[in-house]
């Protein structure tokens, strides 16, 4: 039986992409979903699936950029499930706009998305795992976190900030037995990258392998943190000369 049965995850980005797949990957596991993003009426429609299926699960409409709407999604998971076990972080967008034609508001919209986003989820869901003596968070960082792409100075910036803001919390919450770790997809075919999906079926990932990582990830005894993945295609020229 897996160590998720019953217990209380939330997603955030869950409307669409990984954050999808991964709702219906840790409900497939017998965990209990919160889910968070913008779009309302899609979340609902992924709480009906899961439900549909046997499952448990709730829609948080949340800008998860705003510190009051991030309290609020925490005390909804609380109030429904009675606490949270896991959180995936995995709100996201990019961006490939070259530094000299970037606007300040872009930069900081990046950002606040990709990286404080984290941070201000992690910072709720800390006091609440630490009160059930276990937790674990996982954040979706991006290839790029590795090897930067062109031109795209605000969104590998983003990445880099989420690896490090990982690895602080990795240090900082292990004394409370929370597991802080980070997943690095490369190419995955969601509205995220716009016209990924156009690629050839042996360079791209789908949403369910990222996902089925990220689960699988989450789903390890509580003493154990896996701490970090990459998801790479064989045929990008990540390793080595390219």
């Amino acid at each position: 039986m897996s160590i998720l049965r019953g217990r209380v995850v939330v997603v955030t980005g869950a409307s669409s992409g990984i954050g999808a797949a991964c709702a219906t990957g840790f409900a497939a596991k017998g965990a209990k979903l919160v889910l968070a993003a913008r779009r309302a009426d899609r979340l609902d429609a992924l709480v009906q699936q899961i439900e549909a299926n046997g499952g448990e699960a709730v829609a948080v409409a949340t800008d998860v950029t705003d510190e009051d709407a991030v309290a609020t999604l925490f005390a909804r998971a609380v109030d429904r499930f009675g606490g949270v076990d896991v959180l995936v972080n995995n709100a996201g967008i990019a961006d490939s706009t070259a530094a000299d034609k970037l606007a300040l508001a872009l930069w900081h919209k990046v950002i606040d998305t990709n990286l404080t986003s984290a941070f201000l989820c992690a910072r709720a869901a800390i006091p609440i795992m630490r009160a059930r003596g276990r937790g674990r968070i996982i954040n979706v960082g991006s290839i790029s976190a590795r090897v930067p792409r062109k031109e795209s100075p605000a969104y590998t910036a983003s990445k880099w900030g989420l690896d490090g803001l990982t690895r602080a919390l990795a240090v900082d919450c292990r004394e409370d037995n929370i597991a802080v770790s980070i997943f690095h997809p490369g190419i995955v075919a969601t509205e995220l990258g716009g016209g990924i999906s156009s690629l050839p079926d042996d360079v791209i990932a789908q949403p369910e392998d990222a996902a089925g990582i990220i689960v699988h990830m989450a789903d390890v005894p509580d003493h154990l943190n896996f701490y970090d993945a990459l998801l790479v295609q064989n045929k990008i020229p990540f390793l080595g000369r390219g």
